[in-house]
């Protein structure tokens, strides 16, 4: 009984491995050549421009929780954006995507609208993303 359940514990912990490992993505994150504080800023603009529902913002943290609506392969997604300081003059911009139908009902990644996010981002600072 004891090695089934060490079995049972060992296929857990692999799998809450596997899944924190897809749960950032590289495409969910972008490096811009600007302070935070404009990141932030910017990060904002770019989610009401892509009229997404903003849920709410953390000013101290300078994070950003809004609303995908529905789109053709999802019924929507719960996103974070979180902006994080590299240096005085970078900045590291990630965004944690959730399906809100969940898996069953959602089989979309969410890539093309944080993709869209970094675009506006990118326009707001004048072109300042650093490709990788």
């Amino acid at each position: 009984m004891q090695r089934a359940t060490l079995s049972v514990l060992c296929l857990l912990f692999a799998s809450a491995i596997t899944l924190r490992a897809q749960e950032t993505p590289d495409w969910s994150q972008r490096d811009f050549a600007a302070p935070a504080a404009d990141v932030y800023a910017a990060s904002i603009k770019s989610i009401q421009q892509q009229h997404h529902e903003i849920k709410s913002t953390d000013d101290v943290h300078h994070s950003v929780d809004f609303h995908v609506g529905t789109t053709a392969w999802s019924w929507g997604y719960n996103m974070t954006l979180a902006v994080s300081s590299i240096d005085d003059t970078h900045t590291r911009v990630t965004i944690g995507i959730s399906r809100s139908g969940g898996k069953a009902v959602s089989w979309g990644s969410g890539k093309k609208e944080v993709q869209k996010i970094f675009t506006g981002i990118d326009k707001q600072l004048g072109g300042t993303a650093e490709k990788k």
